[in-house]
């Protein structure tokens, strides 16, 4: 009588635990919904943005390009003095954007942050840091 008493309790514990397995590996705990939710969505920079920088010659503007996709982007600068130039090395991080292009022989190194359809940054050429602020105009 103790063995089947012990048979039962046995056989209980094993449904029970069963039971508990199958529902943990359902995936209905609010645990891995948050999990979800907490997943943010990676920042794509890609589009044509209007830019302008400032200079003590006073401001030059003009139309920078991004392509691709998080991992592989590329981007050029077009500008009202110096014409199209490659931005060599983009590379994206969060909401932030370096590359660099060469000027006249010289390079010059650019980072850019964007907040939605915004952008701030700088040119960095030598010593020097010029300003720049755009806006996307179209993805």
């Amino acid at each position: 009588m103790k063995t089947r008493m012990t048979l039962k309790t046995v056989f209980a514990f094993l449904l029970i635990s069963a039971f508990v397995v199958s529902c943990a590996a359902s995936g209905t705990t609010t645990n891995s919904s948050a999990k979800a939710e907490a997943k943010q969505k990676v920042y794509d920079p890609a589009g044509v943005w209007e830019y302008s920088v400032d200079t003590p010659d006073g401001g030059s503007s003009g139309t920078l390009r991004i392509m691709g996709s998080p991992g592989a982007y590329s981007a050029t600068l077009e500008t009202d003095q110096f014409g199209t130039l490659d931005v060599n090395g983009v590379t994206v991080q969060g909401t932030n954007m370096t590359g660099s292009i060469e000027v006249m022989g010289t390079v010059a190194e650019l980072e850019c942050q964007f907040d939605g359809d915004a952008m701030s940054g700088a040119v960095y050429l030598g010593q020097d840091a010029f300003p720049m602020t755009g806006k996307r105009v179209s993805k």
